[in-house]
């Protein structure tokens, strides 16, 4: 090959290839993720209290009443879950104590971990019960924005989200 063909190659070559880097670069900045509904950044409680009412608001339509309602359910299920929470923290630290002793107690440690589990179950109860609140908060044309709501929350804070249609997992053999 002469020098005049290598240099046409290099030319088409580099074309190309800023036509595809352009394609890319528009295609990142078309296909950017929207910003998530729900999506949590830290807040300070008053800043956080008044995105809640923007939220219930804007979103689900609550009227002042129901505002009020909902943030003082909110202020009361966060003080259970904290205790709760704190509770957990505590025994699990006990837990790890006995762990890390010369001599561990299995039994000990089963006894604790029962204890967890129970808190568990209990906070669970509370978030179930709170979520059955809040329904019953909404009036019947809300809820159906509730579900899509509550939905997006777990689509985000979980990453498989909550697909329903989901087949079963094969059966183990």
């Amino acid at each position: 090959m002469d020098i005049f063909k290598q240099k046409r190659y290099l030319v088409l070559v580099i074309v190309v290839l800023v036509i595809l880097n352009l394609a890319t670069l528009l295609m990142v900045v078309l296909n950017r993720p929207q910003p998530r509904l729900m999506e949590r950044e830290f807040r300070r409680p008053e800043q956080e209290t008044a995105h809640i009412q923007h939220l219930l608001k804007d979103e689900l339509g609550f009227d002042e009443k129901q505002t009020e309602l909902y943030l003082k359910m909110q202020r009361e299920q966060r003080e259970q879950l904290l205790q709760l929470q704190n509770e957990i923290q505590q025994i699990k630290k006990q837990m790890f104590d006995e762990v890390l002793k010369d001599n561990p107690k299995p039994i000990l440690s089963d006894s604790l971990l029962s204890l967890v589990q129970e808190k568990m179950i209990t906070l669970e109860q509370h978030t179930y019960s709170y979520l059955l609140d809040l329904k019953n908060l909404c009036k019947p044309e809300q809820r159906d924005k509730l579900k899509i709501l509550i939905h997006e929350f777990f689509r985000q804070n979980h990453p498989g989200g909550m697909n329903t249609q989901a087949p079963p997992p094969p059966p183990r053999q």
